[in-house]
């Protein structure tokens, strides 16, 4: 639609010398108000062709060829009234050539502007008829042959142009798909696909702050997947590998989209959860042990199931995201300690001010 405006925009100005030249009495009345009769419904027939997205039928939906024959036809149809005033009129055919750099390739826009110089040569006898003893043969094949010369190379330069902006939105395409790569890689684990420990800790300050200011509270649960050194020593690091995809492929669609799931190092998980509660963050650990007693491994036997010790802690004003995870830390040991498989909450700890 944007290309279509700029379309519209060169119709007003091609406006401009149909009127001086209706008031200057070059051409009949008629012939302006037939272009502009022509104009108007070239036009909105292109308008509603856009709107009515009939365009998505063609191969080319902008219509860019479409568009330069109509005004093509148009040019040639004045020009053959605009007696010496000719050359201002063919000046705009050099105007819709380079219109066609936005979409065409030089081979459409050099056949284009082959038809255009045989069009023109065709409508030469007419206007000899036309104009009787005022045609000067001689200034008529200068017209000509300018117009012969230049417009395939306005085509040339037109398709170069088109060719440079394919090739630049190629890049830019290829450019997007590296920056999303890099920032994928920047924000997400390789392995498994969830978010690194980094970008974790970084939404983990975010939060704290946004609590701080009076927001509603956080957890932070650390998950550890119990014996995993085992699998890695009897069934290979390719199978433990698997198990660290499988477990984040378990856990991750029973998050919300405002949860937070990050590999924190090794068989480590951290598991972030905005505005919970302690009870809501239990009942999330606990639906998370259901979904891993059910899971199956590749590379592992059928009856094998895969446990995680987790330690749960809640966010209390002020104490630092360290401090934090060093409680859930300290949880997690302890759910270790009393037989793995188990969820611990860690207590609050009253921060001690120096005075």
């Amino acid at each position: 639609m944007r290309r279509f405006m700029m379309s519209v925009a060169m119709y007003f100005l091609a406006s401009v010398p149909q009127l001086v030249s209706l008031y200057n009495g070059i051409f009949p009345a008629w012939v302006t108000m037939a272009w502009v009769a022509v104009a108007v419904l070239t036009n909105l027939t292109f308008y509603l062709l856009f709107r009515l997205r009939l365009n998505l039928r063609l191969r080319d939906p902008s219509m860019t060829m479409l568009q330069m024959v109509a005004a093509i036809v148009m040019v040639m149809g004045t020009q053959i009234y605009a007696g010496e005033a000719r050359g201002a009129y063919l000046v705009v055919l050099l105007i819709i050539m380079v219109f066609g750099c936005f979409k065409l390739r030089t081979r459409e826009l050099l056949w284009l502007s082959l038809g255009t110089i045989v069009t023109y040569a065709l409508t030469l006898p007419l206007i000899q008829h036309l104009e009787g003893e005022k045609f000067n043969l001689a200034v008529e094949m200068v017209l000509w042959c300018s117009f012969s010369v230049f417009l395939p190379f306005i085509s040339v330069l037109g398709g170069n142009i088109s060719d440079l902006r394919k090739k630049l939105m190629m890049s830019n395409a290829q450019l997007q798909e590296v920056l999303q790569q890099v920032t994928e890689l920047a924000t997400h684990d390789e392995l498994t696909g969830v978010y690194n420990r980094r970008y974790l800790l970084e939404m983990l300050r975010h939060e704290k702050n946004r609590t701080d200011r009076g927001g509603a509270g956080f957890c932070v649960c650390i998950l550890d997947i119990d014996h995993f050194k085992r699998i890695n020593d009897n069934y290979g690091h390719p199978v433990g590998d698997e198990v660290l995809k499988t477990f984040a492929e378990v856990v991750q669609p029973l998050l919300r989209s405002t949860d937070f799931f990050a590999r924190y190092g090794g068989e480590e998980f951290l598991l972030f959860l905005p505005q919970t509660s302690l009870e809501m963050a239990q009942h999330c650990i606990v639906r998370i042990q259901e979904a891993l007693a059910a899971a199956r491994y590749q590379g592992l036997p059928e009856e094998m199931r895969i446990t995680a010790s987790i330690g749960v802690a809640q966010y209390y004003l002020p104490e630092s995201v360290a401090t934090l995870i060093e409680r859930a830390d300290k949880a997690l040991y302890r759910a270790k300690q009393n037989g793995r498989n188990r969820m611990e909450l860690a207590p609050f700890q009253q921060p001690v001010f120096l005075t």
